[in-house]
């Protein structure tokens, strides 16, 4: 009876890959450096992921305020704007 469970707790061991845990408590330097390149990785994808998602939002924004410009209430608005702050920047 005893042989089974050990046996069991042996397979489920191995299906958890406790022995490279182990392994990596023992190296705590590839510990680290793994932990390292995966922050660096997800850090890297969430750079890429924002920089793609702000430059399809900024792409809608400019065609979207294209079509507003030729509305004449608006178009005016949006130059006098313009206006007022090229105005501001260039004191």
């Amino acid at each position: 009876m005893e042989d089974k469970i050990m046996d069991r707790v042996a397979r489920q061991l191995e299906k958890a890959n406790f022995a490279g845990y182990v392994e990596l408590l023992n190296r705590p330097w590839k510990l680290f450096w793994m932990n390292f390149l995966a922050g660096t990785a997800r850090g890297l994808g969430t750079a890429v992921g924002m920089t793609a998602v702000f430059a399809l939002v900024v792409f809608i924004l400019i065609n979207l305020l294209k079509s507003f410009v030729q509305v004449p209430i608006l178009g005016a608005y949006i130059a006098q704007l313009v206006e007022f702050v090229n105005a501001a920047v260039n004191r």
